[in-house]
């Protein structure tokens, strides 16, 4: 007989001794069905009677969601997750300020002591700065502002400055400094004026005579000779331009014999007469064009001095 079933007859025996022994208490036993049992020769695996219910897996929270690493960009700034798109609110117009002010325009301004180019310079301001108009000059030129803790001027035009806000309530400063005075030029050594050099002409002065006539006219003798006195020099003119501005020319031609009824006898190859006419009177020569071709005489009709020998001799 099988070993296993032998315990198993044993048992069943001494639980029924039991029962019967405890028959007269009134506790109940509830008796347990017994399986009917087959004798085999092979062991047979005892079947599960009942097979508890699976036990629910514990439900267990979702995973949280990580954010997926973005992978570093060569930037010089960090990259931040790209947000929802959201409609932009629309700009907030900025209001105008109710203090006009002054923006630098050019990249670098003077700021002056003074409304004006004359002042000396006090600091200055670089492009994009902005400052609050505290007053201009009377002619709107210049603008009072503080700069550094100062007040200094600068200047109102476009090439240099913008002015922003209502330039109308803009006032006319009472404390307008007065422009500093004109340095005076340091002397200076005068050069000496350079002399004009005397004009190079191809005849000088020889010799001149003044005579006594009593005629109420003035008459000019010219003469006119060659380097060695030997001869008269021909194709110019004697020019005598008088007080009142009146210009004749007479040709000098071959050489003549003064009037006899003169003092003295003399040369001469041009001669010129004017009306009796007081004054100074100027003599030279001239080419056939009216240049000046001689160094000039001069003779001053006086009294009964009225007849004039003015002579030239070629260099």
């Amino acid at each position: 007989m099988n070993k296993t079933y032998t315990i198993f007859i044993i048992l069943l025996l001494f639980v029924v001794a039991v029962a019967g022994c405890g028959a007269d208490k009134a506790t109940e036993v509830t008796q347990t069905s017994t399986p009917t049992l087959h004798p085999t020769f092979t062991p047979t695996p005892t079947k599960d009677i009942g097979a508890p219910a699976p036990t629910q897996a514990p439900t267990q929270p979702p995973p949280t969601q990580q954010a997926t690493p973005t992978e570093a960009t060569p930037t010089s700034e960090p990259q931040t997750p790209t947000p929802e798109p959201t409609t932009p609110a629309p700009p907030t117009p900025t209001p105008t300020p109710n203090q006009p002010q002054v923006k630098i325009t050019a990249n670098l301004v003077n700021l002056r002591s003074g409304p004006g180019t004359n002042y000396p310079v006090a600091s200055q301001a670089k492009k994009g700065q902005v400052f609050d108009i505290l007053a201009k000059n009377q002619k709107g030129s210049w603008y009072q502002i503080t700069a550094n803790g100062k007040k200094v001027w600068v200047i109102n035009d476009p090439k240099f400055t913008a002015t922003i806000g209502d330039t109308g309530s803009i006032t006319v400063a009472t404390n307008i400094p007065k422009p500093p005075p004109t340095p005076k030029p340091r002397p200076t050594n005068t050069p000496a004026p350079t002399p004009t050099p005397a004009p190079s002409y191809p005849f000088k002065k020889y010799q001149f005579e003044e005579r006594i006539n009593s005629n109420a006219i003035v008459t000019f003798f010219g003469g006119l000779y060659n380097r060695d006195l030997t001869g008269p020099v021909r194709g110019y003119h004697l020019t005598v331009i008088a007080p009142n501005g009146e210009r004749r020319e007479a040709p000098f031609g071959d050489l003549q014999f003064g009037d006899p009824g003169l003092d003295s006898q003399f040369i001469y190859n041009a001669k010129i007469e004017f009306p009796l006419m007081p004054g100074n009177y100027r003599m030279f020569v001239t080419d056939g064009g009216g240049n000046p071709v001689s160094e000039e005489w001069t003779a001053t009709v006086r009294d009964n001095i009225r007849t004039f020998l003015p002579q030239w001799q070629e260099k």
